[in-house]
């Protein structure tokens, strides 16, 4: 049976600064929601009220995105998974409710869901740090924890890391992801100067486990498996390898305990392209 309860105080809740939560050791963390608001008559979406959330595990980040990021890779898994609001945008009653999942529940059996929540035992510290956005008048950052009992220690988590690329010209050949871990999956956000991905080709070890996919292909794709992507007119792209569910679906960077020689993820974008381009790598590993 899960417990839910009110996260500790965050320290330092100011415009422009970064709020830390100190969380308690010793249980399995299923969902962290964030309660977030302005206590001003401003405009009040995620946009507006935060920048990065990092998740740190002994003082390590194991995952850092926006805000609005991380709705966003919440939303590919459904609609479900967005965050809540209540009140009217602009004024300052105006909440959101963003959750932050360890567990995965939009997977299709119990012990998938359950596969990779946070275990936060053996280790010295487990934090929330959200840098609130500057200019906020009067920022409001609380929220709550759903977790239940697990005494094995912490194993396998979800970690997600930002990346920037050069985007420059029509395509690019990125060849500096690092093998580590399982991929889960690489979400390619539009580039700076508003270009998209208009198509991806991948290989590992030579092999083409992706073969110059276009964005609508690889959309419709995850929607048949009952997935969420970005169909918008400059969209995400979003590259899910365990998109057929299961947690050990994902892409293995290693072979014999080595690092495979050769990993090349080939973007082509749908214009010429002048500025960068941001992805977000989920893999699925020990703590870093």
């Amino acid at each position: 049976m899960l417990r839910i309860k009110q996260l500790p105080t965050f320290d330092s809740v100011a415009a422009g600064k970064k709020a830390v939560c100190n969380l308690p050791l010793g249980l399995r963390y299923h969902t962290i929601t964030l309660e977030l608001g302005n206590n001003a008559v401003a405009a009040n979406t995620i946009t507006d009220l935060v920048d990065d959330i990092v998740v740190k595990i002994n003082g390590k980040p194991q995952r850092i995105a926006t805000g609005d990021q991380t709705n966003q890779l919440n939303g590919v898994n459904g609609a479900a998974h967005l965050l809540t609001a209540t009140g009217v945008d602009g004024q300052a009653t105006r909440r959101l409710r963003l959750p932050i999942h360890f567990a995965e529940p939009w997977r299709k059996s119990v012990d998938e869901v359950q596969a990779l929540a946070l275990r936060a035992n053996g280790i010295n510290s487990f934090q929330l740090e959200v840098t609130m956005k500057a200019g906020l008048a009067a920022p409001l950052l609380s929220g709550w924890y759903e977790f239940d009992y697990d005494n094995r220690p912490i194993g396998l988590i979800s970690k997600w890391t930002r990346q920037d690329f050069s985007a420059v010209g029509t395509s690019v050949d990125i060849t500096t992801i690092n093998k580590v871990d399982f991929i889960e999956a690489i979400h390619l956000f539009p580039t700076s100067d508003g270009k998209f991905v208009n198509d991806v080709k991948l290989t590992a070890n030579g092999e083409e486990l992706r073969d110059k996919i276009t964005n609508v292909q690889n959309a419709a794709t995850l929607v048949g498996r009952e997935m969420n992507p970005d169909t918008s007119a400059t969209p995400r792209y979003d590259l899910v390898f365990d998109y057929d569910d299961p947690v050990n679906g994902a892409l293995p960077t290693q072979a014999n305990g080595e690092p495979i020689k050769e990993l090349t993820l080939k973007l082509t974008w749908n214009a010429a392209a002048a500025g960068t381009q941001t992805a977000i790598i989920k893999r699925t590993g020990p703590p870093d």
